[in-house]
């Protein structure tokens, strides 16, 4: 069942109680065993073979998908600066196909991996032109603590429309960001959505928030360009 008709409403709650926001005893999300075992189905990929990363890019095309998206934006971005090119307000068309040609089958949703890979690429441009350091793996921290089961295709799917949803969520206008931890938004989520696969979401949608308000510097072609980088 698809899930991200919930969204609007989970932000809606979210702010309502942001003020409030604190990590509970009582949190659960999705069990913890290890399945690393369970790998090989993409051995040549090595963003899932990362021993750090590799169960959040496994479970979420949207995940997998901003890496690599955030890799060929830094990319670009580097080579702006380098060639003294003013910074690009938006990308080109070429850099959003790259999406399309690095896709497998085997990641998952091509949409949400499109998706994830569009949002990378926009955030590691940015990232590249204002001098920043490369964050990636820094973003993915954020959502992979704690997460160790690769999920069968039937409970994965739900995770990654969650964790693209609440993604897309966190960088709604006045969405809060302060005090909000992953294990609050999950229980919010899991009291908003009675679903047979709403810890699936909810974990998902949860991850996906905190790894949306990942601190980012405001406005950084803006303030390249002022500059004149």
């Amino acid at each position: 069942m698809i899930l991200r008709a919930s969204c609007v409403l989970l932000v809606a709650l979210v702010s309502a109680a942001a003020s409030s926001a604190q990590t509970s005893t009582q949190f659960t999300s999705l069990p913890t065993s290890s399945s690393q075992s369970a790998r090989p189905f993409l051995a040549n990929e090595s963003h899932i073979q990362s021993e750090m990363f590799g169960t959040l890019y496994a479970n979420s095309a949207f995940a997998h998908g901003y890496r690599h998206g955030y890799e060929e934006g830094f990319h670009v971005g580097d080579l702006d600066v380098h060639m003294g090119r003013e910074p690009r307000l938006t990308m080109k068309g070429k850099d959003y196909l790259q999406a399309i040609r690095q896709y497998r089958p085997a990641f998952g949703s091509k949409a949400l991996f499109e998706d994830g890979f569009h949002a990378g690429l926009r955030s590691g441009y940015a990232d590249a032109i204002s001098g920043s350091e490369f964050r990636a793996s820094q973003w993915a921290m954020t959502a992979v603590t704690g997460l160790t089961e690769i999920l069968p295709n039937t409970r994965r799917i739900h995770f990654d429309e969650g964790f693209a949803a609440g993604y897309k969520s966190a960088q709604s206008q006045n969405a809060p960001a302060a005090h909000i931890t992953a294990e609050y938004v999950e229980q919010y989520c899991r009291r908003a959505i009675n679903d047979l696969y709403s810890i699936e979401f909810c974990s998902g949608y949860s991850r996906g928030y905190v790894a949306g308000i990942t601190p980012i510097l405001p406005s950084k072609i803006a303030r390249a360009q002022a500059a004149g980088r």
